[in-house]
């Protein structure tokens, strides 16, 4: 079923495609990836996570700062004046705080990472989108194809009807529909080329650059070989449940923090200090190291919410994680049952596209006998169109869903041979 299938698949797509200068679908995704205007934006909040763990990476380290004042004061009574300034050089290090900054830093870690793969997840949705847009303005151009041919057939029917009524064997009324079945068919045409256009202007807005003759992939892309195949890959893959993960470590640090930040710490600190007064003539030199500690023992109950507040949400993520996990089973089951249904019928509509060819040219010959009516020709001729149309539309919506899979399960990028 599925070798019958793909040899009628790539024979269509030759018998219809042509164009020298077509344009493939990892060409497309590439030329996204590098020209998105949303995918630049989402590049420039990345770093936002980063540089979070930065701050909280920094915390663990001494802080060392620089103070210096200069003062003037004034004596109203003797109208003297009296100049002197002053420098400092502080510092500050925690010693022990029971792991509440080493929490932190590994909660920003965990956002961190999530944050890179939420973006590795949008950049899967573009590729995603970008494939879909290019297969639909390929089955678009296609589908205009076939109209342009209509027209030509059309315009050859109408000839040769004249050709007969100028003889006496075909009516008036034979020629005006003929003429007619033309006026339907350049309004068919005029649609299909109106959703070229739609499908151009939704492929620059993707891409970023004007769209050349797309084209088909060159090689077979390969899929699960079972439904639950499918789930099982699409669990091990998903990105999105990949981010709920990293939520929910950075959130158990969180909780951790929340905890440890009641406990007592231990800091030291010290300063060395300058200062002068040029007016009276005198200076003075310090120095101060010190050892603090602090425990917080009331605080009207904001630690223990606090604390609470970190473990209702930690409870929240795994409910979403199990809820993501049940949608994902549905979804790619769904995606699934779809591209089966699609292939099932693909090989009934070449088989219909057959028999109403030969319907077609049977009806044909016996109207130049005399046999069959032009309003017979034309519904022969229309029903045949309407198959090829069909045929084009499901053979590319199997591509489309096969995508969809494909990227539901976390597999697309590498099946288009895309960098990770």
């Amino acid at each position: 079923m599925k070798t019958k299938f793909l040899l009628i698949l790539m024979s269509m797509f030759l018998l219809h495609h042509k164009g020298t200068f077509a344009q493939s679908i990892k060409q497309s995704v590439q030329t996204a990836l590098e020209n998105n205007e949303s995918l630049k934006t989402q590049k420039a909040l990345l770093d936002n996570s980063y540089q979070n763990l930065l701050i909280q990476s920094g915390k663990l380290l001494p802080n060392l700062s620089l103070n210096a004042a200069g003062t003037r004061s004034s004596n109203l009574d003797t109208s003297q004046e009296t100049d002197s300034y002053s420098i400092s050089l502080n510092s500050s290090y925690m010693l022990f705080d029971f792991g509440s900054l080493n929490a932190k830093k590994r909660s920003a870690q965990r956002l961190n990472e999530a944050s890179k793969a939420s973006f590795k997840k949008y950049e899967n949705e573009l590729i995603k989108s970008v494939a879909k847009v290019h297969l639909e303005l390929f089955k678009a151009i296609k589908i205009v194809e076939l109209y342009e041919n209509s027209v030509e057939v059309r315009k050859q029917q109408f000839m040769a009807v004249k050709n007969r009524f100028d003889l006496g064997e075909a009516t008036r009324s034979d020629l005006l529909r003929s003429k007619a079945s033309i006026s339907g068919a350049e309004a068919q045409l005029k649609v299909g080329q109106g959703n070229v256009k739609k499908f151009r202007e939704g492929y620059k807005y993707l891409v970023g650059l004007a769209s050349e003759d797309p084209k088909l992939p060159q090689t077979i892309i390969r899929e699960p070989s079972s439904q639950e195949n499918s789930v099982k890959v699409a669990l091990a893959n998903d990105l999105g449940l990949k981010v709920l993960k990293l939520e929910e470590q950075a959130l158990k640090e969180d909780l951790s923090y929340s905890e440890k930040s009641r406990l007592p710490n231990l800091s030291l600190s010290g300063a060395v200090s300058y200062g002068d007064s040029s007016t009276l003539g005198s200076n003075s030199s310090s120095g101060r190291i010190s050892l603090s500690s602090n425990l917080t023992i009331y605080s009207g109950g904001q630690k223990m919410s606090q604390v609470k507040i970190a473990s209702n949400n930690l409870a929240a993520k795994a409910i979403e994680i199990a809820v993501r996990k049940k949608l994902l089973e549905r979804d790619v089951t769904t995606k699934w049952v779809d591209l089966m249904s699609l292939r099932s019928s693909a090989v009934a509509k070449q088989e219909e596209v057959n028999a109403l060819k030969e319907l077609y040219e049977s009806v044909f010959e016996e109207w130049k006998l005399g046999g069959k009516t032009s309003l017979d020709t034309d519904q022969a001729y229309q029903n045949f169109l309407n198959s090829e149309v069909g045929l084009i539309t499901t053979s590319t919506d199997i591509l489309i869903a096969k995508f969809d899979l494909l990227a539901e399960i976390g597999t697309l990028r590498t099946e288009l041979q895309l960098r990770q």
